[in-house]
């Protein structure tokens, strides 16, 4: 490894990997996923390996067996572009979030996303608003704005903290429930991209020497999941600064590359070869026959987020913790992979699903295109949208359920189906949304009737300073009256740290009249009991299930959807040991950050 010492590298990576998953120690032998690590969380550490020097990638972290073998790959940083040299002010072209945003209709000025995170005990006014300004200059996207020649993005120092900075009194206490949610709709009241109001924070001052809370409200189509990762460290170090009596602009790492450059990286692949090669995939993706029968079909006139339904459901720590870190790395998977192997399973038995389902997944669009772009620190909305179609035919025999051979067949096909998506996904978003002529095609198939999202972990172990306050929580997906739902059936997942371990979370959200509660309770306990069965099958059969198709994707791709046919199903097993499911209301749910939507 020329130019670093590889033990120096162990140490980096392995201090890189405690504090992202808030344990004490990791060794050179500990393994990404075995810690509980999926897509999301390797941007992470992609990004603080090149704070510390080292150039990682992505694939790097998710495929590499132990951190031993990460160092032993990764590279010294190049010299660091000149600080402004991507400034990422001027015009934005539209992404395909962006546009599809725009399709969907509904009030995109009350599309939004908020956190709250504790404050320390000595923040003022005044340095609350030198904390944020730093980061409102950092981020070019917080400072974008509508007008009639279309998105762009103002020079730092344009938009004021002081003018987007709130603060309420609430008298040496906490600030309660009602008084956050009552300040953050009203704070979504205020956002209007015509009028370039991205941002409203609200700090609720519980005194001198005491700890506070800082609500962030942002307009979604500049921030997902991986940009509050991104703002809630910027937040830190722009305190510690401040703190220390620094100015808190350089404190912050400088981002190399903006998002009005993602834009155009974006659109020039959009009209390249490569992309036009994927779209007999896309093609046969969409193909008709794989929708879910409802009582009617989606109608955007009336089916609306906020008249939705919900069912909001956790799987406890015994099940979820293993599931997504030892269970994942022995079955040779990623959490993702793992979650919609359940998923398939419990569709399978469901009632309105035939022998293919399509499903509309969501990912974090922070993807290899080929050009130089480092977006481990981009704040923006990046999400990748695309469908992908289940083949569950002979998934929904008995044995399944009691972690038996059915649940390997559809791990199986569930890896392979994912692994041969292209580029994981983002060809799709290009020919839909910026290919003239394949966008048409492709808008005119049946949509998805079932989106999922898995968010990955939110927070950090807990209890420090610009850390997630779980009493108040966040909302990752929180459109305002009148959006238009999108599915008839949606899953947003996401992992919130607990006493006993890891806690899988889930809110489903479904149009009435399209389907009924009981429907969605059905499909809802049916997939944790089905993840349960997984971590079942695991301990029974111990090593990885064969793949017969790579991790890495293909240089080509296929012209067809490729179809799996199932295997004779063996008899049943024994039964597998009782799974419990917790059920949680939405208000609850809200307390435990309840992540509605993209990254």
């Amino acid at each position: 490894m020329s130019g670093i010492d590889v033990t120096e590298a162990e140490r980096i990576l392995c201090g890189v990997l405690a504090d992202l998953f808030g344990i004490p120690e990791v060794g050179p032998q500990d393994g990404f996923v075995r810690l509980g690590g999926d897509s999301i969380i390797a941007v992470q550490v992609v990004g603080a390996a090149r704070r510390a020097g080292l150039r990682i990638t992505v694939r790097d972290v998710l495929t590499l067996p132990d951190t031993a073998a990460l160092a032993a790959a990764a590279r010294p940083m190049a010299g660091s572009a000149p600080s402004g040299a991507d400034d990422g002010v001027g015009p934005v072209r539209p992404t395909p979030v962006m546009h599809w945003l725009d399709e969907r209709g509904g009030p995109a000025d009350r599309y939004y996303q908020y956190l709250v995170v504790r404050t320390p005990a000595g923040l003022t006014g005044q340095s609350a608003a030198e904390v944020l300004q730093a980061v409102l200059d950092r981020h070019d996207m917080l400072r974008v704005v509508r007008d009639g020649s279309g998105w762009r993005t103002r020079p730092a120092g344009s938009v004021r903290a002081a003018e987007c900075l709130r603060r309420v009194a609430t008298e040496g206490r906490e600030a309660t429930a009602e008084e956050v949610g009552r300040e953050v709709h009203a704070a979504r009241d205020r956002l209007s991209v015509g009028g370039g109001v991205i941002v409203r924070a609200v700090w609720f001052d519980a005194g001198a020497g005491l700890p506070g809370a800082l609500a962030v409200v942002v307009n979604h189509v500049v921030v997902d999941g991986i940009s509050w990762r991104v703002l809630t460290g910027d937040l830190t170090r722009a305190w510690e600064a401040v703190a220390a009596g620094r100015a808190p602009a350089g404190a912050l790492d400088p981002v190399a590359t903006s998002f009005r450059r993602w834009s155009e990286l974006l659109t020039t692949e959009a009209a390249g070869e490569r992309t036009a090669a994927e779209a007999p995939y896309w093609r046969g993706v969409v193909r008709p026959g794989a929708g879910i029968a409802g009582r009617r079909p989606l109608d955007p006139a009336r089916d609306h987020e906020d008249r939705a339904g919900h069912l909001a459901l956790s799987l406890p720590a015994a099940t979820a913790g293993p599931l997504l870190t030892s269970v994942a790395d022995r079955l040779g998977a990623d959490a993702n992979e793992v979650l919609l192997t359940g998923l398939s399973l419990a569709l399978a038995r469901w009632r309105p699903c035939g022998p293919e389902v399509l499903v509309e997944l969501e990912g974090h669009g922070r993807e290899d295109i080929g050009a130089e772009a480092d977006l481990s620190r981009t704040v923006g909305w990046f999400t990748t949208l695309f469908p992908t179609r289940f083949a569950l035919d002979g998934l929904g025999a008995a044995d399944a359920e009691d972690g038996g051979p059915t649940a390997a067949e559809a791990l199986r096909r569930v890896r392979e189906q994912l692994r041969a998506i292209p580029r994981k996904g983002i060809g799709y978003g290009l020919l839909r949304h910026l290919d003239p002529v394949v966008g048409k095609e492709l808008a005119a198939a049946e949509p998805a009737g079932l989106g999922f999202n898995y968010l990955g972990r939110l927070g950090g172990p807990g209890g420090g300073d610009w850390q997630l306050l779980p009493a108040h929580g966040a909302r990752l997906d929180a459109p305002g009256p009148g959006m238009p739902m999108a599915h008839a059936v949606e899953v947003n997942a996401f992992v919130l740290e607990s006493a006993d371990g890891p806690v899988l979370h889930a809110d489903w959200a479904w149009a009435d009249g399209v389907h009924d509660e009981a429907e969605v309770r059905a499909l809802a306990e049916g997939w944790f009991r089905m993840l349960g069965a997984l971590v079942v099958h695991a301990d029974r059969t111990g090593p990885t299930v064969p793949s017969t198709v790579p991790s890495a994707v293909p240089s080509t791709v296929p012209s067809t959807v490729p179809s799996t046919v199932p295997p004779a199903v063996p008899p049943a097993v024994p039964s597998a040991s009782g799974l419990t499911l917790d059920a949680i209301g939405q208000d609850e749910l809200d307390d435990l950050a309840a992540a509605l939507g993209l990254l």
